[in-house]
């Protein structure tokens, strides 16, 4: 297996600012440019913050120059970030996922909110080349475990998974992200918000699981990244604070 870098951007976003959101997703990855991290993934909704009430007035297309700099930030340092979002098409708003990948292009990943949605993307949610591929799996129920059987199937290296979790509901997202891990013989990676947002009381604690199941690395809260390390002796696992 080659040596693989992997981080969960433990992020605090500020709520309905895109600019300043923009700028602290470009401070997160200069820290994992120095962790030398190749593929780098923020939490659902890390770009509007955590409010699923105003999702319709603040979607973005996946295409939408605003998100340039993120693109030129992945080409710049060779890196892939996956940053959460609601998603905006012909036909709906959907909460998911933009990849920036270090070639320039994008790839979107999203929740269909009907059968009719469809965005570039949806349905080939696997980036990176043979040994290190990553799964998008945003804004899906850990218990749904249709996300980690297709990761399996198309022959992901990685899950991965931003969410928001709260203190009530963390235990049993846990549980069922190390299940995955454990039954498809696939590391996954969580990241989860850093911050409360109104009613909304985040959990903290992004992880990494390896390909048994066994817990890599597990965050406590603030702002930092939970990384995860492949090399000829497996999975190691560090936390670095946002410098």
């Amino acid at each position: 297996m080659p040596f693989w870098n992997v981080a969960a951007a433990q992020y605090g976003a500020t709520p309905n600012d895109l600019d300043s959101n923009i700028s602290h997703h470009l401070d997160f990855v200069r820290c994992a440019v120095a962790e030398q991290i190749d593929l780098l993934i923020f939490p659902e909704l890390s770009l509007t913050g955590f409010n699923v009430e105003n999702q319709h007035q603040r979607a973005l297309h996946f295409t939408d120059e605003r998100l340039n700099p993120l693109q030129n930030a992945a080409v710049e340092h060779q890196m892939t970030i996956v940053v959460g979002l609601p998603l905006q098409c012909e036909k709906g708003v959907s909460p998911g996922s933009v990849g920036f990948l270090p070639d320039g292009s994008r790839v979107a990943c999203c929740k269909p909110l009907a059968r009719d949605i469809d965005l570039p993307g949806q349905h080939t949610p696997l980036v990176g080349m043979h040994n290190r591929s990553v799964a998008m799996g945003f804004s899906t129920d850990s218990d749904e475990e249709t996300g980690p059987r297709s990761a399996a199937e198309m022959g992901a290296s990685l899950y991965a998974t931003g969410k928001f979790i709260n203190e009530i509901s963390y235990q049993k997202d846990e549980m069922y992200l190390q299940r995955w891990a454990h039954k498809y013989n696939l590391p996954v990676l969580l990241a989860n918000h850093a911050f409360s947002s109104g009613e909304y009381r985040s959990a903290g604690r992004s992880a990494c699981w390896d390909d048994r199941g066994e817990l890599v690395v597990r965050a406590d809260h603030g702002e930092l990244l939970a990384v995860g390390r492949r090399d000829a002796k497996g999975w190691h696992g560090e936390i670095i604070p946002l410098r």
